[in-house]
């Protein structure tokens, strides 16, 4: 299955449509009743490669969030978070695996593009909001040459001096593997929890689990905790 970016563009576009309100209004009033946060995030990117890739990755990341409220219980999202790992092909497991600096062969910028309603409730009326939602998110991977290196160099695994890759090969085969069979579609599911600091704003945390459904269709035997994701960190709304 393959999966282009005019159809990562049509679907985005559907999603933002789908979350306007029904009613007309406004672009003014629109724009006026969306509450706006931003968070940083610890991301647990758990693997089980052995020898064969870096440990779990644990990367910090800087996002945000757009919230249109439909009720007081109800809201839809739009969020992005980024983060930056250097990661290698390993041609022995015929996949992409974390990398230490000694063998990265490209550093990668993600950012996670997520749409989800929120459920909100009040049970100590306003002394605290619990959040609880879900919804998909893409893995939009910008694949970057490996600062330090030269595409013509030699490409390296761990224990597997000898790959018959080169550097810039490398990094083809990584950017093919992170666009191709949907690897990018992750249905994610979280909660938080707010307090109100002042009238207009909230200071928060998030857990967050990602999960790769492309798994279902992409035919690779992987390890259980291959291509989920963890987040874990703060909040500050502004209404």
């Amino acid at each position: 299955m393959t999966f282009s970016c005019r159809r990562i563009a049509a679907i985005t576009l559907c999603l933002v449509f789908t979350a306007l309100p029904l009613q007309a209004q406004g672009i003014k009033g629109f724009f006026e009743a969306i509450d706006w946060s931003v968070r940083g995030t610890l991301l647990l990117f758990p693997e089980d490669n052995g020898n064969a890739s870096a440990p779990m990755p644990m990367l910090p990341s800087l996002g945000g969030a757009a919230s249109y409220p439909f009720s007081d219980r109800l809201a839809v999202d739009v969020s992005l978070d980024l983060y930056g790992n250097t990661y290698d092909y390993d041609v022995n497991l015929d996949r992409v695996v974390p990398a230490n600096d000694e063998f990265r062969s490209a550093f990668v910028m993600g950012l996670i593009l997520g749409f989800q309603p929120v459920w909100r409730f009040n049970p100590k009326e306003d002394k605290f909001t619990i959040r609880a939602y879900g919804g998909l998110a893409f893995d939009l991977r910008i694949v970057f040459p490996a600062y330090g290196i030269e595409d013509s160099e030699s490409h390296t695994n761990d224990k597997n001096p000898h790959t018959g890759l080169n550097v810039g090969q490398a990094r083809e085969k990584i950017t093919s593997y992170f666009w191709g069979s949907g690897r990018f579609i992750f249905p994610f599911i979280g909660g938080g929890m707010d307090f109100p600091i002042t009238e207009g704003l909230d200071l928060g945390f998030d857990l967050r689990i990602w999960m790769p459904i492309w798994r279902i269709w992409s035919g690779e035997d992987l390890p259980f905790v291959e291509g989920f994701r963890l987040g874990l960190g703060f909040r500050i709304g502004f209404k």
